[in-house]
């Protein structure tokens, strides 16, 4: 399957990918991202974010693709191995020295990000050599440039979809930091090529319109790609959720709502240029339509990610016997937990019934869990409160997660 991945600014857009559907999500640290201005995630926020991917089996892939210089590497040595014992599944990286690096500290999956420019074959063949397991591949390439590499090396693909472009060649732009001092290899890009450069009587000539691949999401998969990537760590959590709600709608085969995708940020709207080849119309810049669309957009979109998306069928299955702890055992993905509960009472009226047990422990709402065959076996004539069974199924549930999270935890030997 497809992976999609949302980028995550700040941990509300992280809640926003993971409870859109998002396979896997990639956010930065707060020191080397190349999106420094972003909310980004300190320590402690990272704990709890890859917590809370991993309870839904969502990958967390970590950017540090600046540039980093010679004076940093003791403070990236400590950030390396703060991510590792966080328990990241991947590692977005530019510099081969940060990449070294890494890989002298933990045995963490490296993904060559889009910075490194490869558009071929041999860039690829190379980076698999270097020791990376994945390459961003460029944004600028078409879908047959796609197709020769991921046929031609055997190593994880990851493109581009949805989101903001270049109008040169990404990561290799040294215009802010020429005109503004400030570079976007070290995560400060100040946008000049959002100005309005102009061309004879055309203006505006190096702001590009925004990316959408979405509606070709189909023809992508059938090349190989390993994973569809949205751009935008500066931008809101309802533009995560449209972006990943749209992804997935359009790999069903269903139409994808392109309308409040290009509301909630776009600029006039989106362009597939270098994907298909034709490089007309490519120009564009947020006009005041664009603005004035966003508000009610918004507002909508806000209803994408408020419910927990359901990621599991969990089998639920409570033991009632006389004298005895109640018992209760849930199953799910490989995983299997029990608890004990309260010591079910003589019916004074009416007594329990299986029925009414397992219709009370299939309530699985607020969870990533919901329930898949439930059953229920209880001695005639017992009884045991609403309380001690909701207790019960909080008890299995809670412990369910817990293993699931463990298991979805990489490892890494240091």
């Amino acid at each position: 399957m497809l992976e999609i991945l949302a980028p995550c600014g700040g941990y509300e857009s992280l809640v926003a990918a993971v409870n859109s559907g998002a396979d896997a999500v990639y956010l930065g640290e707060t020191t080397f991202s190349a999106r420094r201005n972003a909310e980004n995630f300190t320590p402690e926020q990272l704990k709890e974010a890859v917590k809370l991917c991993h309870l839904s089996g969502v990958k967390v892939h970590v950017a540090l693709n600046t540039l980093v210089f010679d004076t940093e590497f003791d403070k990236l040595e400590k950030t390396v191995e703060m991510i590792a014992g966080c328990g990241i599944d991947a590692v977005i990286v530019q510099d081969f020295g940060v990449a070294r690096t890494i890989k002298k500290i933990a045995d963490i999956p490296l993904h060559a990000s889009t910075q490194m420019t490869i558009t071929s074959p041999s860039g690829a063949e190379m980076a698999k050599e270097a020791g990376f397991s994945r390459v961003v591949l460029a944004r600028e390439m078409s879908l047959r440039e796609i197709e020769r590499v991921v046929k031609s090396v055997d190593i994880e693909t990851e493109i581009f979809v949805h989101g903001a472009i270049c109008v040169c060649l990404s990561g290799q732009c040294y215009m802010s930091a020429v005109l503004g001092g400030r570079s976007g290899n070290r995560g400060l890009c100040a946008q000049t090529c959002r100005l309005n450069f102009t061309c004879g009587k055309r203006e505006n000539v190096l702001s590009l319109k925004d990316l959408s691949l979405v509606s070709h999401l189909q023809e992508i998969e059938k090349t190989g790609v390993t994973s569809v990537k949205i751009e935008g760590r500066m931008k809101r959590p309802e533009y995560v959720a449209a972006a990943v709600t749209a992804c997935k709608r359009a790999l069903r085969g269903e139409i994808p709502d392109m309308e409040n995708l290009r509301a909630v940020f776009s600029r006039s709207g989106f362009t597939d240029s270098y994907y298909s080849g034709s490089f007309k119309k490519m120009q564009g810049v947020r006009t005041k339509e664009d603005v004035v669309a966003a508000p009610k957009a918004i507002n909508e979109l806000k209803q994408l990610y408020k419910d927990v998306y359901k990621r599991y069928k969990a089998d639920i299955s409570v033991e009632i016997r006389e004298n005895k702890p109640s018992v209760c055992v849930a199953e799910c993905n490989g995983v299997k937990v029990s608890t004990e509960g309260e010591i079910p009472q003589k019916a004074i009226n009416k007594p329990s019934t299986a029925e009414d047990i397992s219709a009370r422990m299939s309530k699985l709402g607020g969870t990533v869990f919901e329930a898949g065959r439930v059953r229920c076996n209880i001695d005639q004539g017992l009884i045991l409160s609403a309380s001690a069974v909701n207790g019960l199924r909080r008890d299995v549930i809670e412990k369910l997660s817990e293993k699931i999270i463990e298991k979805n935890k990489p490892q890494y030997k240091e």
